[in-house]
């Protein structure tokens, strides 16, 4: 199991200020807003074929919650209090639990690298009218750090359509709060706390034309707050062994609003939603064998409240009720990993996870790896086990009414858990100085897919002058287990280090998915492109410039029978030089080529932002080369 690890300077190199950009252009993965238009384009990660709560997203080892629809909005997460990102790809269940299917994200934070007292600040603006403010400060003494950081961004919506004002991303504007801490408390003992409070609030325009009458304009408030709470506790046991353990809570409050403009018709969704989790680790090594041994627990609940405020001839009323009542989703789980060093070129990796739900009983996930170094320059790794995911909460009951847009969607309580097997393979061979070269492939089995069922459970066609959420007839949907879906694919990746200032890198990644519900046989899954390619280049040129650019190329996909999202061809750039040490000033472009979704296109899932220019400066804390 190969990890992946993209530093800030790293993502910021890219032009990212938050998780989703940072991992955009990483090779094997899609994260493009426009594939899910119908849950307002979040910035989801796609990873071998699997999306949505088939990727498991963690801040620090701890599961995130406050997903939009089922999807974790990567784009929500900025790079503020980040130290480095980390990318699991394949099955990892075994060792990380439910929804890691397809592979795992985990945003870490960390200490202060500089003793003393540090700081470091950046400041950034976008054509998008966009501004970035984000500051922290620390100390590190002998025994004890602490550090503040909080940020401010903010971007206009954009409209795609000319003469429409309906939004295809909304005004945003995001605050972030936090605090971390770590003491040194006794001899081997080391003891740390995250605090944590985003602020997002958004503002959206929604038109709905209707045959022989004036457009009709809603506005789409949102606010979300996220408050997190991560305690860690790590227990030197000597040797090389130790024992961590952890506590954390999480809150996770939204209310979105759908309100028709010049109207008291309005829709207000209250939805809040808690995690609790307890986690032990023990590390424990002996000679050859390194021992891995866990248990966890949590404890997620959900709430979700419609008030709706309606016009009729007696006048105005307003009703509520619960869409989703106070509902309580547990988990337990142990798990175990062995790394037996066989030899000194040979390393196998036996584990396993056992995990228990109230609602469906207990599953166990295997897995079994090995890495082999026949020679210093080689190294091949392979890995097989199973992947599993209990259906959400969504899934389950949520109820999202999208009859503006022309359908309901449902949940259904009688869907069974997802189940997976999968194989991963790699291999990385440095035949000379400053090449790298990589070979990966895997395939993925995956049973009980839970996914949207094509064929309406039911049709209405009510009178659309008086419904404001109507357009002549609304379809209702659910969910359904498909009998079976499969992925497999390719990764070829080259790194090259050709002088002290000139690094090259090239990579390709072939997809293939197919998707065996009898229904529709013989179909790939939709919205998975399975060709990319893409190429980067770093230079240090003369007067201290940094250059860097990264092109990438994603082929059509296939969306619906008949219907396939164009192909699109994407260019980066940015140029850097110091002011002073310690300190960066920068200009970029995103998305050179200007490659942008035609809302008139059905099924275009090119990116939402073409051409977006940015300028800007880092500077840190004390005055010297980092």
């Amino acid at each position: 199991m190969r990890t992946r690890v993209i530093s800030r300077d790293e993502a910021e190199r890219r032009g990212a200020t938050n998780v989703g950009e940072a991992l955009d252009g990483e090779l094997g993965v899609q994260v493009n807003p426009s594939a899910y238009g119908s849950l307002g384009n979040p910035s989801a990660i796609q990873i071998q074929g699997f999306d949505l709560e088939r990727v498991l997203v963690l801040e620090d080892g701890e599961r995130v919650i406050g997903d939009a629809g089922g999807a974790i909005d990567l784009s929500s997460l900025p790079l503020s209090d980040v130290s480095r990102i980390e990318l699991v790809t394949g099955p990892t269940s075994s060792l990380y639990g439910a929804s890691a299917i397809g592979g795992v994200v985990n945003v870490l934070s960390g200490p202060p690298a500089h003793p003393g007292f540090s700081g470091r600040g950046r400041l950034e603006g976008r054509s998008r009218t966009g501004l970035l403010v984000q500051g922290s400060g620390a100390y590190r003494g002998e025994r004890a750090w602490a550090s503040a950081d909080a940020s401010f961004q903010r971007e206009d919506s954009l409209s795609l359509l000319e003469g429409n004002p309906a939004t295809a991303l909304p005004e945003r504007a995001q605050h972030l709060v936090g605090l971390r801490a770590g003491a040194a408390l006794g001899r081997g003992i080391d003891v740390r706390l995250r605090a944590r409070w985003i602020h997002d609030a958004q503002d959206g325009l929604e038109q709905l034309v209707r045959p022989g009458l004036r457009p009709y304009l809603f506005d789409l408030p949102e606010v979300t707050d996220r408050v997190t709470l991560h305690l860690t506790e790590t227990i030197d046991l000597g040797g090389g062994s130790n024992l961590r353990l952890a506590a954390g809570r999480q809150w996770a409050f939204r209310t979105s609003g759908r309100d028709l403009r010049g109207s008291p018709l309005s829709e207000l969704r209250e939805r809040s939603g808690t995690l609790q989790s307890y986690e032990a680790v023990a590390t424990l090594a002996h000679g050859q064998l390194t021992w891995v041994l866990g248990g966890r627990a949590e404890v997620e609940s959900l709430t979700q409240e419609l008030t709706t405020t309606e016009v009729s001839t007696s006048g105005t009323s307003q009703s509520a009720f619960d869409e989703v009542p106070d509902t309580e989703l547990g988990s337990a789980a142990l798990y175990g990993q062995l790394a037996w060093k066989i030899t000194d070129r040979l390393t196998l990796m036996p584990g396993v996870r056992g995990e228990y739900w109230p609602r469906y009983g207990g599953v166990i996930a295997p897995r079994l790896a090995l890495a082999y170094r026949p020679a210093p320059s080689l190294t091949l790794r392979i890995s097989g086990g199973q992947g599993f995911r209990p259906p959400s909460a969504k899934e389950l009951g949520f109820s999202f009414d999208h009859s503006g847009l022309g359908y309901i969607l449902e949940g259904n309580p009688d869907l069974a858990p997802e189940t997976s097997w999968g194989v991963n393979g790699d291999v990385t061979w440095t035949p000379g100085e400053g090449l790298t070269l990589r070979g990966g492939a895997f395939a993925n089995w995956v049973d009980h897919l839970i996914d949207i069922d094509p064929r309406p459970i039911r049709s209405s066609g009510v009178d659309t002058s008086t419904d404001m959420n109507s357009s002549g007839g609304v379809d209702t949907y659910t969910y359904m287990n498909i009998a079976r879906a499969r992925t497999a694919g390719v990764e070829l990746s080259a790194t090259f280090q050709a002088a002290a200032w000139l690094r090259a890198e090239a990579g390709y990644a072939y997809l293939w998915t197919r998707n065996d519900d009898p229904a529709v046989p013989d179909q790939p899954l939709s919205g998975r492109p399975p060709h990319t390619a893409q190429a980067a280049l770093r230079a240090d040129l003369p007067l201290r410039f940094e250059l860097v650019t990264r092109l990438r190329t994603i082929t059509s996909a296939f969306v619906a029978a008949g219907l396939r999202a164009p192909g699109f061809t994407t260019l980066d750039a940015r140029l850097a030089r110091p002011l002073w040490p310690s300190s960066q000033a920068y200009v970029g472009v995103r998305n050179v080529l200007g490659a942008q979704k035609d809302p008139d296109r059905l099924g275009d899932h090119r990116p939402l932002e073409g051409r977006t220019v940015y300028l800007g400066v880092i500077a840190e804390l004390p005055w010297e080369d980092s």
